[in-house]
């Protein structure tokens, strides 16, 4: 096989490889990087995280009936029941569920029998203080929640405190919780504020690799991605934090405790087995406050619960002073390329209304920055294939003898002005970038139910029309691997059409079958994921395939041209 034609297919599957699987490479160093426990979390501030959610409380028997309050702002509506005051019903007004007739529930589906929820209130490290919790029953006279009327409720333990709570919610995903507490006691009192987050899943959950999907953190002055898998192998995994935020992601879907930042906090990430479910949690706990009788203290958290907006993020950002909330967005390795993408892919969806389109333009624009690199690229290769009858010439005179063939072909290359790698590392420039796009189109929510022209009413999800069953006329449904669709099948064959345009040796039988196995490999590869990044890619190969077509004529008007002037000189 010729070096610059072995050199071009180690770079296509290199390519690939990292293009689908980068994330894997670093796996294993990432995770013992985010496994660490920091010195300084106490033993009895770890043992109160962890047995909060269990701890046995007195409890009012005052003929209280919990209510329910409605939440009914311009992005957010549910239920807040006065019995806990959990957070476990809160819906999207703006975001459908795959069957596009109930709002998005930010934590799942409603009839579910999978708890998650999100709480806060207050510990105490002496038993004989009587706090609130999860069964308590709050008194108000609210009845609804929205971006005019906060709601107050109170909660009296007859033991000398009284607890008190304002919700506020603003335009967005936000909701502000301040709590107080009243000693009128004739004791002090010490607390410690309380956040948890529980959630539970069955034995058999398993997540995408797309985008990080867990429990996760910016603790510290760093971003923690504390997988499921982290938790259960560690036990229980403790941070240390002055401020930050931390809290449980989907890949659209956030939900996350932001406290003021300045407080010092001990963050808990920990698991426990229950059943036939895993039960896993992210709790905080802040410093030992001592109440004295007739005061009262108060804490503020702010709690995010809505989808993952790039733009809203970091309104946030600026808005609460907290840093890298972006963060929440799996940007990956190549953040510094994947984040202006994003903003960029979200601008052109907003400006044209259409995600599809938006799609098309990214590409057409990346295309036509990284032309001068393409154009560098396909002038190195054409000048090796000019140079190949050459080759073949030192490697039969120099069959023998390897050391002579290589110093041959080295002075030719020389001679000639071209380098054997020309043609692959303007193409590898080009991969970072690639590779950042492929990544947007993965974890932008402006993917998701995003519809194309056509058959295509959902770019996240991949193409529905199967050319195996002819689109569903066929009343059968074939196996995973014969799950092909019309876009992947166009992908395919533009790749196809694209290495038969690129100039090459193509001498080598070996390498012809190579080179007409990778688009097939590609097509079966690219059947499953999402059709918004199949369109993108064939897109990209059109875009291609036009470039190198102009690329060739102009050659063949270049070669036109000189012929015809030597074809004149002759004559005279």
């Amino acid at each position: 096989m010729d070096e610059d034609k072995r050199n071009l297919l180690i770079f296509l599957i290199t390519s690939f490889l990292i293009l689908v699987g980068y994330q894997y490479f670093f796996e294993e160093q990432k995770d013992q990087q985010k496994i660490t426990a920091v010195n300084g979390t106490s033993s009895e501030e770890t043992m109160v995280a962890a047995q909060s959610s269990t701890r046995t409380v007195f409890e009012s028997k005052d003929p209280i009936k919990a209510v329910e309050i409605r939440i009914n702002s311009k992005k957010l509506r549910g239920i807040i029941s006065t019995l806990g005051m959990q957070f476990n019903n809160v819906l999207l007004k703006n975001y459908k569920e795959d069957d596009k007739l109930e709002n998005v529930s930010v934590f799942g589906k409603l009839d579910d029998d999978n708890k998650y929820y999100a709480s806060l209130g207050w510990i105490s490290d002496d038993n004989n203080v009587i706090v609130p919790n999860n069964d308590t029953i709050w008194e108000t006279k609210s009845k609804e929640l929205t971006e005019e009327t906060p709601i107050l409720v109170t909660w009296d333990n007859h033991n000398g405190q009284l607890f008190e709570r304002q919700i506020s919610v603003d335009d967005n995903y936000v909701m502000t919780i301040t709590d107080k507490v009243r000693n009128y006691g004739d004791k002090p009192v010490s607390l410690r504020s309380l956040t948890q987050i529980h959630r539970e899943f069955k034995k058999d959950y398993t997540n995408t690799w797309s985008a990080y999907e867990g429990p996760l953190g910016y603790l510290d002055g760093k971003l923690k991605e504390i997988s499921y898998n982290d938790i259960v192998k560690e036990g229980i995994i403790n941070h240390h934090t002055v401020g930050g935020w931390f809290g449980i992601t989907d890949k659209y879907w956030l939900v996350a405790f932001i406290p003021d930042q300045t407080a010092d906090l001990n963050v808990s990430y920990y698991y426990k087995p229950f059943q036939n479910k895993d039960e896993y949690h992210v709790d905080s706990v802040g410093s030992l406050i001592t109440i004295a009788p007739s005061q009262e203290i108060s804490r503020t958290y702010h709690i995010f619960l809505g989808a993952k907006e790039i733009n809203t993020l970091d309104m946030y950002e600026q808005k609460l002073g907290v840093k890298h909330f972006d963060l929440a967005i799996d940007f990956g390795y190549l953040y510094v390329l994947t984040k202006p993408l994003l903003y960029l892919l979200a601008f052109i969806k907003e400006t044209i209304g259409s995600m599809g389109l938006a799609i098309l333009i990214l590409t057409l624009m990346i295309k036509l920055l990284l032309l001068p690199l393409a154009q560098k690229s396909y002038k190195s290769m054409n000048r090796m294939k000019n140079i190949q009858p050459k080759i073949q010439e030192l490697q039969r005179k120099y069959a023998n003898d390897r050391v002579k063939l290589g110093q041959a072909v080295s002075e030719l290359y020389r001679k000639e002005g071209v380098s054997p790698v020309g043609g692959c590392l303007p193409a590898l420039l080009q991969s970072p970038v690639l590779i950042a796009l492929y990544k947007i189109l993965y974890i932008s929510i402006e993917m998701r139910q995003a519809p194309f022209y056509g058959w295509i009413s959902d770019l996240s999800l991949p193409d529905p029309v199967l050319l195996i069953n002819l689109g569903g006329l066929l009343h059968f449904d074939p196996p995973g691997f014969l799950q092909i669709g019309i876009w992947p099948v166009l992908m395919g064959l533009s790749m196809y059409l694209q290495q038969k345009m690129t100039p090459n040796s193509a001498v080598d039988p070996t390498q012809n079958m190579m080179m007409l196995i990778m688009p097939i490999m590609f097509t079966f590869m690219f059947a499953q994921l999402p059709s918004g990044l199949v369109i993108y890619w064939t897109f990209s190969n059109v875009l291609s395939l036009i470039h190198q077509y102009l690329m060739m004529r102009a050659d063949m008007l270049r070669l036109q041209k000189a012929k015809a002037a030597k074809d004149k000189k002759a004559i005279k």
